[in-house]
This record gives C-alpha cells, structure tokens and sequence, in this order.
C-alpha cells in the first residue's frame, strides 16, 4: 500500500526497484560477489584488455545505479536482473578500454611526428591524414571498429580475439566466431576503411584546391 506521500506511480518505481536490488545483493558483498561467474566473466575481460585501475566493486555499484535509474525512467522491471547486469557491466568496462585506446592513439601520434619532427612538410602531412583515418574509422560498425582495434592497435592474435567473442557470447547465448570468420570480417573492415578513408582524404584535398 502507498504512504499517504506516495502516489501509486512512486510506490511501483519503490516495489521495482526493491526487486532488482534484492536479485542482485550478494554481488554487494566481496566474498560473494568474487565466486560468482560474472566475476569471473569481467576480471577475464580486465586481463585481457589490460585494463589499469579498475575496482570491479565499482563497477558493479554502477551497473545496479543504471539498473535502478532505468527502472525509474521506463517504469518497467528488468526482466532479467543477472544478464542485464552482466551486459551493463560489460559497456562501462568497454568504455575504459576505449579511452585506453584513445591514449595509446595519442602515444603513438607523437612518437611518429617526433621521428618526422624535422620536415615540417611531412608532420602537417601526417596529421592531417591521421585526423582522416581516425574519421573514416569511426565511420564503421561498432563491431567493425572494436575487431580493428583489437587487432591492430591492441595487437591482439587472432586466437585472442576469438576467445574475447567467445566471453561475450557466453552471457549473451550465442555463438562464438571462428578464426576464419574473424579473418573474413577483418578483410571486409579494412576494405571499408579503406574506402571511407581515401574518399573522405581526396574530398579534404579537392576543398583545399
């Protein structure tokens, strides 16, 4: 029943919320929380991205903090707590492997206009078509951009990114690819790529002239 200060709409957001929190309390506690396999799942995820500084504590309170203002927001349970929790958890660690990138990216930027520092000409030039490739990369699927990253600027083999589909599969039931379809899928991103880049770096060229 609904307090005399709340009203029906509240009193569900409260009733929703508490059954969220309680399917997923033991992840709350340590010593629970690092047998379970979505433990597991994301210090696999940590390892194999070199991920630095991460508190997989803090994930998981941010990931039950998103649980709770989503049920706030769509007013609607989430149907199943562990797998949605496991996905979520999954995205705010994505996202400090692509500022790791992001970094790596810039390392890499200034190593090569040092060695070039001394012709003005070819920094500006390379630069420049770095700021196109880096455009044309965003321009591709979010799966095509992560298997780019992975293999080339994570360096990663082509048996370690199979093994990075294959965690993810597991908590989304499907089915991992095999080496050969990764290879396919890489000769398919690298041809966009490819495209994107020489039509967005001619276009740039053309507007200059």
């Amino acid at each position: 029943m609904p307090t005399a200060n709340q009203n029906p709409q509240q009193s569900g957001h409260n009733k929703l919320v508490d059954e969220f929190v309680a399917a997923v309390s033991y992840l709350l506690m340590p010593d629970e929380f690092k047998g379970t396999s979505l433990y597991k799942f994301l210090i696999c995820f940590v390892r194999q991205w070199h991920i630095p500084h991460v508190d997989l504590d803090e994930v998981i309170i941010e990931g039950i903090k998103r649980g709770i203002e989503y049920i706030h927001k769509h007013n609607q349970p989430i149907r199943k707590p562990e797998s949605w929790l496991r996905q979520v958890c999954l995205n705010i660690l994505r996202t400090k492997v692509d500022v790791t990138i992001k970094e790596e990216r810039k390392a890499e930027r200034l190593t090569t206009l040092a060695q070039h520092s001394r012709s003005p000409l070819i920094e500006s030039e390379l630069i420049e078509q770095l700021e196109f490739l880096e455009k044309a990369l965003n321009k591709l699927s979010r799966e095509e951009q992560s298997l780019i990253r992975m293999k080339f600027l994570q360096r990663k083999t082509y048996e370690q990114i199979r093994q990075h589909y294959k965690y993810i599969a597991e908590g989304e039931d499907k089915q991992a690819p095999t080496v050969q379809a990764l290879r396919k899928r890489e000769s398919r991103a690298l041809k966009r790529l490819k495209e994107h880049f020489f039509s967005l770096y001619e276009g740039g060229a053309r507007s200059k002239s």
